[in-house]
């Protein structure tokens, strides 16, 4: 099968480089969110919902990091940095934020009609005026994003809009190499799950920028005033003659059917070791042996799901349920088989078959893999050209397998690589897309995907609908769900399809990719994280000496992520990482519900704290109410005498 790359892209990313490779002269553009302050939000204890009001709005913190390194490269090369934002009217402040900065000019798209926009119809709108920047200042040469929004983090709306304009995007940029505006191209450096790549991309480009990148300045008293007295222009839905059935909730294909909040997990054993400190370290450790914390994950239990009972009318058919394999050059990353057990249990209740869909180059083996932990179904497309992970082909790959074979639900990793990937696809097909969902069902009445995520830092639970749009998206964070059981005998139908991929329409290469050289944090038996409970940086040994001991890795909170203490590929929660160890032990942590969500599927919790009342032992199987200064040094003395180190 042949595919048109002009039927998928957009004529203006052409038009943009031929006018700056003439004219060198820069238009760079930063597209920013104003989000709430997840770390104010509160819930009320008598309703169990979430305390809004009062709750202040701030600036995307990664976006800040977007807007420094945009001005970063304005001083090396030139040009002129725009910004741009849509959300409510005090949206307004933080361009304010961004022109004290630096910024040139900001405009502002602000719409009741706007209201309820999802990815989709965000990025549609961004689309759009960026469009009218730049007839004002010319066409752009770099647009930049945060990482994520700490509000949602879906990571979507950057490979969204570059997708609307056929151009090439790097996610999860940790430093600009080189800009050549004379030879039309940008080359980065990307951190993603399994180490780091580095990439050459055609001009125009978009870039999603990580906090790693850069510090942020801070403006001074004379910035400030002056942008205060700036002039911002703002744009409504007219102004941009934008559609209605592409906006707000008409355009938007999926909604919120449900907001809770978290469930509460059930509380375990306390010990108040204050003045007693060496004997609540014995209690936990015989604790911990009686339940072989120290030894390696037991096989996790799996139940083969069974049809629903569902009340929809049965002459409705389904599509299939897809589940898509990441993989580095044929190895698979573990996170796929998580999502095709989910897949599979998805596909029972539906009663239709679940396929993995494998994509990349020398990858035969996969499907026999994929058939092992339950595919009843694997796609293929097996070609030279997807040899690298590349946005824009693995897009195309994947758009025309849905296109052609109409899966009904389509999920996808909440790796670096899969929310760039799905963000991408899901615009050019164009469908719904629910980012790092943690549990799944199917609507008995109608024979939806119930996608439930956490939202605002982990402190409220959405459950996410797309009715009217197939197929039903979602990505899956790492260490979600269990792992299946491999079938020692199993068969499944292999469809192989040839997508003829042209390298030209294709607009980015990986140059080099490094491997990460040591475990990933996800991997990880034993986690031993701490927080700010820790006091200083300077404190760091009582955490490493007990991971020694331990054979751990150590993990943080974003509170010391964020003050410098430890480098962000520790950090656990919502706007970092999911694990799932054997055992977890939390030192010095509160237990925001943003941490909490990171952690909250481990197989044993351990919290110490001095606080009593600190939410942590919520969720802790077992607590120690005490000094940690007293308590960890007196812990990984007893436990260098019995936990044997392989």
């Amino acid at each position: 099968m042949k595919v048109n790359s002009a039927l998928i892209t957009f004529s203006l990313a052409n038009t943009f480089k031929e006018i700056n490779l003439i004219t060198h002269d820069m238009h760079i553009i930063v597209c920013v969110k104003q989000v709430p302050d997840s770390t104010d939000m509160r819930i009320d204890p008598k309703t169990n919902n979430l305390i809004r009001e009062g709750v202040p709005a701030v600036t995307n913190p990664p976006d800040l990091h977007a807007t420094e390194e945009a001005l970063k490269v304005k001083e090396k090369l030139g040009g002129v940095v725009t910004a741009l934002t849509m959300g409510p009217l005090q949206a307004e402040s933080t361009l304010r934020e961004l022109i004290a900065m630096g910024v040139d000019h900001a405009y502002h798209i602000s719409d009741r009609a706007l209201a309820g926009s999802d990815t989709l119809a965000t990025s549609y709108t961004l689309w759009m005026g960026i469009k009218r920047m730049c007839e004002i200042h010319g066409p752009f040469t770099l647009l930049f994003f945060g990482r994520q929004a700490i509000d949602g983090e879906t990571g979507q709306v950057g490979p969204g809009v570059a997708a609307r304009f056929g151009i090439p995007i790097i996610t999860y940029t940790v430093r600009i190499e080189e800009i050549n505006l004379e030879k039309g191209y940008i080359v980065a450096i990307r951190k993603v799950y399994d180490g780091t790549e580095r990439v050459k991309a055609s001009l125009p480009a978009a870039l999603s920028i990580t906090e790693e990148a850069n510090v942020p300045r801070i403006p001074t008293v004379q910035d400030i005033i002056r942008a205060y007295r700036a002039k911002i222009t703002k744009w409504g839905k007219n102004d941009l003659q934008l559609e209605d059935d592409k906006i707000g909730l008409r355009g938007s294909p999926t909604f919120i059917k449900r907001v809770f909040p978290p469930p509460p997990r059930k509380k375990g054993q306390i010990f108040d070791g204050r003045g007693k400190e060496r004997e609540a370290v014995q209690w936990l450790i015989d604790q911990l042996l009686k339940l072989n914390a120290f030894g390696e994950k037991t096989a996790e239990i799996y139940e083969e799901a069974k049809p629903l009972p569902l009340a929809f009318d049965k002459t409705k058919s389904f599509g299939e349920v897809w589940s898509v394999v990441e993989h580095r050059y044929g190895k698979p990353d573990p996170v796929s088989w998580e999502l095709l057990g989910e897949a599979r249990r998805l596909s029972r209740l539906l009663g239709v078959k679940c396929a993995a869909v494998v994509v990349g180059h020398d990858i035969t083996h996969l499907a026999d893999e994929a058939a092992s932990y339950g595919a009843d179904k694997v796609y293929v497309v097996d070609k030279p050209i997807l040899r690298d992970y590349r946005t824009e082909p693995y897009s195309i790959a994947l758009r025309e397998l849905c296109l052609k074979y109409k899966p009904d639900i389509l999920l996808m990793s909440g790796t670096q690589n899969g929310r760039d990937w799905a963000g991408y696809v899901a615009t050019l097909i164009p469908t719904g897309l629910v980012a790092d969902v943690t549990q799944m069902d199917i609507d008995p009445s109608n024979g939806q995907l119930l996608a439930t995520r956490p939202d605002f830092g982990g402190n409220e639970m959405s459950t996410i609908v797309c009715p009217r749009h197939k197929p039903q998206m979602a990505t899956i964070r790492p260490k979600v769900f269990k792992i299946p059981p491999r079938r020692p005998v199993a068969e499944a139908e292999i469809i192989r399809e040839d997508i003829t991929i042209d390298e030209k329409s294709i607009h980015t290469e990986l140059l080099e990719f490094k491997p990460r050289e040591k475990l990933r944090l996800e991997e990880a038996n034993i986690i031993v994280s701490f927080g700010k409970g820790l006091g200083s940086p300077k404190n760091l040994p009582y955490i490493e000496n007990l991971a020694k001991v331990l054979n751990a890795e150590i993990g943080a909170t974003r509170a010391v992520v964020y003050s410098g203490w430890i480098s962000k590929d520790h950090q656990i929660g919502q706007t970092g990482l999911t694990v799932r160890p054997r055992l977890y032990m939390a030192i010095g942590i509160s237990g925001a519900i943003q941490h909490v969500v990171g952690m909250q599927n481990s197989d044993i919790i351990v919290a110490i704290n001095i606080d009593p009342e600190a939410p942590i032992f919520n969720v802790a199987d077992f607590g120690i109410v005490g000094d940690l200064f007293k308590i960890v040094p007196l812990l990984t003395e007893e436990l260098s005498k019995v936990v044997k180190i392989a």
